[in-house]
């Protein structure tokens, strides 16, 4: 068994007293969010060319310059959550200093009351997630094993037989929170996901679990424990449907190319035209940001609160 022994020590030990088993929910909580061992929590979590992943903040700070611009055109406080570290409110303020911009990382305290945007980037495919196997919930033993079990909330639905899927209800949770504290403002939420008729295609009924350990990808959350990364796209009609419910509002869903295109348009524009026909850091981050795997990938919802 690989990875950090003592974050391996402390699930064994999580695992023994529940009594043999634990959800894989809380296997994931713990490998990511331990406080003291978990890949988010010490310092474990690599992000760019020489760490475990990539995303649209690493590939370079034009993303957050035309996020400032979305930003600049609502006019209110933003409010980021998950903002690993805060390198993307520097490229945002960068494109708009005069915004007042708060990162809150896991652990930090909310304010009760929010006037504003709430944004996430890759922040709800990293929550806890329940896998389920037709209509038992996937559980994790002391020598890290699979087996299956009841449902261990009412919420779960039942997957036909042959599917094995994840159900991110911490994500329905988070915004559930977040709609209560907003008073009014917009919730913009990037992220990897589908809807739910693609979300439950025949094509994805092995699930969407996908761990990243040096830019190599395996469906192996227990390898490398504490020490790689574990996500899983989201439900985005999960979020839509269950923000209707909440005093949620879906403004936009779409996806991260056609987003971009819209809400970066002018600063897209002065690219292209200043570095036409030269290599460029700025036209490669845009191919990246726009036309690889991120511009379809990621999708983009705004939800309003009025």
């Amino acid at each position: 068994m690989d990875g950090n022994p003592k974050l391996i020590t402390a699930i064994r030990r999580e695992i023994a007293t529940a009594g043999g088993q634990i959800t894989f929910a809380r296997f994931m909580e713990l490998a990511l969010y331990h406080p003291q061992f978990g890949y988010y929590r010490n310092g474990a979590a690599r992000i760019g060319r020489d760490g475990d992943f990539f995303t649209s903040v690493s590939v370079g700070p034009v993303f957050g310059r035309i996020l400032a611009q979305q930003f600049r055109q609502w006019n209110a406080p933003v409010f980021e959550f998950g903002g690993r570290h805060g390198q993307l409110r520097q490229d945002v303020l960068a494109g708009a200093p005069e915004l007042d911009y708060r990162v809150i990382e896991v652990g930090d305290a909310v304010p009760e009351q929010i006037t504003g945007t709430v944004f996430s980037n890759e922040l709800l495919d990293a929550l806890p997630v329940h896998r389920l196997c037709g209509d038992q919930e996937i559980y994790v033993t002391g020598d890290f094993t699979e087996t299956l079990g009841p449902l261990s909330d009412s919420r779960l639905p039942r997957l036909p037989a042959s599917y094995r899927s994840e159900i991110n209800l911490r994500a329905l949770d988070w915004l559930t929170d977040i709609a209560r504290r907003l008073t009014h403002g917009y919730v913009l939420t990037i992220d990897y996901g589908f809807e739910r008729a693609e979300y439950f295609s025949p094509q994805h009924a092995a699930g969407h679990l996908q761990c990243y350990y040096r830019h190599t990808k395996s469906g192996n959350p227990y390898e490398h424990i504490g020490e790689q990364d574990i996500t899983a796209h989201v439900d985005f009609t999960a979020l839509i449907e269950h923000g209707r419910t909440i005093g949620l509002e879906p403004v936009l869903f779409t996806d991260q190319a056609h987003y971009l295109l819209k809400a970066g348009e002018a600063e897209i524009a002065e690219i292209v035209a200043r570095d036409a026909g030269k290599l460029s850091r700025e036209r490669n981050a845009l191919h990246q940001l726009l036309h690889s795997t991120m511009g379809t990938a990621f999708r983009v919802l705004i939800q309003r609160k009025q």
